[in-house]
């Protein structure tokens, strides 16, 4: 499975919890620089099984960006923060989307 992180800086705990939980292909992209808007996210959110959004950490603008133009994978709006993510990836992973 493949997983993408936006925001965050420091997500190392999380790619480590990811790893745990099966996901081989996992990116992250910091949702900070311009160029994240539109190359970092919007036009690989294809290849993705899951986008991990960090809503304390990313750019707003890149969030209204990001929800206009995701069409396939699901999404999983959460703070930075191992247990409410692992939280979420069950359900997600027992597929219940009410709370994704």
């Amino acid at each position: 499975m493949s997983a993408l992180i936006i925001g965050g800086d420091k997500v190392q705990t999380i790619i480590k919890g990811l790893k745990n939980k099966g996901f081989n292909l996992i990116e992250h992209v910091s949702g900070r620089k311009a160029k994240d808007k539109i190359k970092g996210c919007i036009l690989k959110n294809n290849k993705y099984d899951l986008v991990i959004v960090l809503t304390d950490y990313i750019n707003h603008c890149l969030v209204a960006n990001f929800k206009n133009n995701l069409y396939h994978c699901k999404v999983i709006y959460c703070r930075r923060s191992w247990p409410i993510i692992e939280g979420k990836l069950a359900n997600y992973m027992e597929g219940k989307n009410d709370s994704i």
